[in-house]
């Protein structure tokens, strides 16, 4: 892997982590769907996950630092891509408020309905990214810059800190276990 792929790599792990959650919001959206209990303070807890490791953690670092890079770099000709994945980020966004907003009120079949549109839009955009954006980068960074890049990355990662990534994977893999299993 050269270090290119190392930095684009370093970003879709982390859609990984994203996609495990989408799989868990989806069971809780279906449960509440089916009139299943379901804990509304599990449901929000999922969607601060969705929050902070999918839009504080991982989103600014794609706005910040591998958008940036490729807006910098000479062979990059299509801005209006990176313009339209910046706005489906702030689409995320209102989706996310929006869902945890219904969650708690009386609304239970907008929560469905903006719960699934989470899903759906996160779903299909980490899809995009990692069929366009991807090997956009890893063919456009030079060495300089994905060095660059990466070393920028791991700052970020720093600053958003190792204990709280740790609390929202490990909030993550509990609700997994308490969820999918019960699903299984």
């Amino acid at each position: 892997m050269d270090d290119n792929q190392a930095v684009t790599s370093f970003l879709t792990e982390e859609h990984k982590q994203i996609r495990r959650a989408l799989d868990v919001l989806r069971i809780m959206i279906d449960r509440v769907a089916g009139g299943i209990p379901t804990d509304p303070h599990d449901v929000n807890a999922l969607l601060i996950f969705l929050h902070y490791f999918g839009d504080v953690l991982h989103q600014t670092k794609e706005e910040s630092i591998l958008f940036a890079a490729l807006k910098s770099s000479k062979e990059f000709g299509a801005h209006a891509q990176l313009k339209n994945l910046i706005g489906e980020h702030h689409e995320d966004r209102g989706l996310i408020e929006k869902a945890q907003f219904m969650l708690f009120t009386d609304k239970q079949d907008e929560f469905i309905a903006s719960g699934r549109k989470v899903i759906l839009l996160i779903s299909q955009h980490a899809h995009e990214e990692e069929v366009s954006l991807v090997p956009l980068a890893d063919s456009i960074l030079t060495q300089q810059k994905a060095d660059e890049v990466r070393a920028k990355l791991q700052e970020a990662d720093a600053r958003f800190g190792l204990r709280q990534r740790d609390l929202l994977m490990g909030m993550l893999q509990h609700l997994e276990e308490k969820y999918i299993q019960k699903a299984a």
